[in-house]
């Protein structure tokens, strides 16, 4: 959508121009089609823009595809290099690994997920909802916003999100300041 403003703007421009020359009663038509040529090649430059933009993207996942991303994640078997991929400035969080497992061990039966909805902000990132009963109980079970970044072709779970995420269940890493 930003990308249209400049462009819908000409447009709106080339449109009271070819008002305002019918108005003024000097009636240039070359320069009002000029105007108005200008301002499609504008629309349609910033469109095809977006478009290429877009298209550059992986494609949308779903919630399940997320949740089993951020599960992933904390897999003990998975490489630390692979784990680190998987989030927006992951080399912070290496040294925080060995802690976040002590997190898992000391939280057995936490419960964590992310859920549906999933929206395409158009913007190289995404917006889901993401749910930790820490317990299992059911009892106080904590929502939060989660962005995911477009990054290298991948959605990689945003830096800023998961130290808000690992706050939300009193976990402390120099990672997250």
């Amino acid at each position: 959508m930003a990308l249209r403003r400049p462009a819908a703007y000409a447009l709106i421009l080339a449109v009271l121009g070819a008002a305002v020359a019918g108005c003024g009663g000097s009636n240039d038509e070359s320069s009002v089609d000029v105007a108005r040529s200008s301002a499609y090649a504008a629309l349609s430059s910033s469109s095809a823009a977006a478009a290429t933009s877009s298209a550059n993207r992986p494609p949308l996942p779903t919630a399940a595809e997320l949740d089993a991303q951020i599960k992933s994640a904390l897999d003990p078997n998975l490489p630390d290099s692979q784990r680190t991929a998987l989030i927006e400035d992951g080399e912070a969080f290496k040294d925080a690994i060995p802690d976040m497992y002590k997190a898992l061990q000391d939280n057995p039966r936490a419960v964590y997920g992310v859920k549906d909805p999933v929206f395409d902000n158009h913007d190289g990132t995404l917006t889901a909802t993401l749910s930790l009963d820490k317990d299992g109980s059911g009892s106080n079970v904590r929502t939060t916003v989660v962005h995911f970044v477009d990054k290298d072709g991948h959605w990689k779970i945003s830096r800023t999100d998961l130290c808000g995420i690992l706050r939300s269940a009193d976990y402390r890493t120099a990672a997250c300041g």
